[in-house]
């Protein structure tokens, strides 16, 4: 099994959150909030939660459209077509939001999909949100996911471009394009090439 991290790893985009606030105009009070988190004031949820707020009342088509715009790396089909033809499972797990990840699972072909769900109501979202995949929360729902379906962690492959991505030292780990010194660190192969195809040799 290869598990994807989204943001910066699939797409070029490093954070869907802060794409989304500068689409609809609220990236000074989500920047606030960011700040709020990284010092430790508040939770990665209650962060997720202030954000989804300063969106309720927008159109779900129009997060639709904005996500159209969102390129996927080169070579980012190609590698799961290999992977599917290989008989791996693929599984993209994101700190970001299920309305890119449940789109990037169908646009490429990937088995499993979590990230945080938008709330929505009568195509709008209501500014609620379900918390399912917090950064510091990945490895254990790594661990979940690989018992669920019966595969050993030492037959497990992570691939990200931060140190919360590639946090279970049992499984294979790839940095891609890493942005941060943890995700470089923890890594068995760095991979800076942006074409995501570098990573088959190690798989």
């Amino acid at each position: 099994m290869v598990v994807f991290d989204l943001d910066g790893t699939l797409t070029s985009v490093d954070s869907l959150w802060r794409y989304l606030h500068e689409a609809f105009g609220t990236w000074d009070q989500g920047k606030d909030a960011a700040h709020r988190y990284l010092n430790g004031e508040i939770s990665y949820k209650e962060w997720a939660e202030t954000d989804a707020r300063l969106w309720a009342g927008v159109p779900v088509p129009k997060v639709a459209n904005i996500l159209e715009k969102i390129p996927y790396r080169d070579g980012a089909q190609g590698v799961f077509n290999e992977l599917r033809r290989k008989g791996v499972k693929t599984v993209i797990l994101s700190a970001g939001l299920s309305i890119l990840a449940d789109k990037a699972a169908s646009d490429l072909g990937a088995d499993l999909a979590f990230a945080n769900e938008l709330q929505t109501n009568d195509g709008l979202l209501t500014g609620e949100i379900n918390v399912k995949v917090a950064v510091n929360e990945k490895n254990e729902i790594i661990k979940r996911i690989a018992s669920s379906l019966d595969i050993p962690l030492r037959e497990v492959a992570l691939v990200g471009d931060r140190g919360f991505d590639l946090a279970n030292e049992e499984c294979l780990r790839i940095a891609f394009m890493p942005k941060d010194e943890v995700a470089k660190h923890r890594a068995d192969f760095i991979v800076e090439d942006e074409d995501l195809k570098a990573i088959l040799q190690y798989l």
